[in-house]
């Protein structure tokens, strides 16, 4: 993973249950870089997109850190972070003698499959000295596709997390971390006791118990070293790549149909609402309560810019050509039901 991600040897991670464990080992991380404890809390700031995964939240509380100032980033019509919106409020609040340390972009947010601008984010992150944190949980993988040049400025990060058991189709639960610090990480993990004392010879930075919050662990490495030992990585690179078409062909089926979509996807998740006449979220609302009753195919909803939206997040490796032709004829069914009793 370092290798795909252009990380530097000396980087740190483990495998970990999934996304929500793996940021809370690079925000810890993160907090005692910046010696984010006691008084200096609540003066500190965070940066993030309304977008991030909720597990990031969810981190920033565990780990003490609920009482941080959350700054939420201005997003353009694609839902990426702009990045001069960023920098302003960096700025604003360091003249206000607030203490900026974090920054967190997404590559794959979970409504949309959008890439933050990773690179000017990086460049913003540099100048001020802020610790760079990439989501990359369900979108890292598809840097091995045709979709590479969005992750320019990934190896920039200071820290990333990425899903195998995401876009590497592995069995639940295997997520990854990558730190470029070790000492900051082994500062939040690391722990001794007398009992340990024959194993203090051991390198630290090997040692996944010294890495992360967990003693005991499973042993997630199988899960992601046998598949790819048995089919290489072109197999896997092949379905990545087959999901970014069937999400353009989902698209364009809904289109034909009259949907409103979403912008165009970076990844292979987007959304879509019916343009009713009247009362447009209500009966998007009822059209998505069909879907569930139908249950041919699986979709979610979203609240995006204030609108009632229907999701499609196109990932599983059983996800083929004839899944999303019979998602549309459910559409379709479904639709007609809500126009027939409206």
């Amino acid at each position: 993973m370092k290798n795909v991600f252009s990380f530097p040897e000396r980087a740190v991670g483990c495998l970990s249950s999934g996304g929500s464990v793996s940021t809370l080992i690079a925000f810890t991380a993160a907090r005692d870089k910046f010696k984010i404890k006691n008084e200096v809390v609540p003066k500190s700031v965070v940066y993030l997109s309304e977008q991030v995964h909720h597990s990031t939240q969810k981190a920033l509380r565990i780990i003490g850190l609920e009482d941080v100032i959350v700054r939420y980033i201005p997003l353009d019509d694609c839902h990426k972070i702009k990045p001069d919106a960023l920098i302003a409020l960096i700025e604003k609040d360091k003249a206000e003698g607030l203490h900026p340390f974090l920054i967190v972009a997404t590559a794959g947010t979970t409504d949309t499959g959008t890439v933050d601008p990773l690179n000017d984010i990086a460049d913003i992150a540099a100048q001020q000295k802020l610790w760079f944190h990439v989501d990359a949980a369900y979108g890292g993988f598809f840097i091995l596709t045709s979709k590479k040049n969005l992750f320019k400025g990934i190896e920039r990060a200071d820290s990333i997390i990425v899903d195998p058991h995401k876009g590497l189709f592995l069995p639940y639960g295997v997520g990854a971390v990558l730190v470029k610090d070790g000492n900051a990480v082994l500062h939040s993990h690391y722990y001794t006791a007398n009992y340990m004392q024959d194993g203090q010879n051991e390198e630290l930075l090997k040692s996944p118990a010294n890495l992360s919050p967990e003693l005991t662990k499973h042993f997630r490495g199988l899960r992601v070293w046998l598949p790819l030992k048995y089919h290489g990585i072109e197999p896997f690179i092949a379905c990545l790549e087959e999901k970014l078409l069937l999400v353009q062909y989902f698209r364009m089926k809904l289109a034909e149909q009259g949907f409103c979509l979403g912008p165009e996807p970076d990844l292979s998740v987007s959304y879509f609402w019916y343009p009713f006449a009247t009362d447009a979220d209500e009966k998007n609302k009822l059209l998505m309560e069909e879907m569930h009753k139908d249950g041919a195919v699986f979709l979610s909803s979203s609240i995006i810019s204030n609108r009632f939206v229907i999701r499609m997040a196109i990932l599983a490796f059983r996800t083929k050509k004839e899944t999303v032709d019979e998602a549309v004829e459910m559409i379709d069914r479904c639709l007609k039901k809500v126009m027939l009793n409206s």
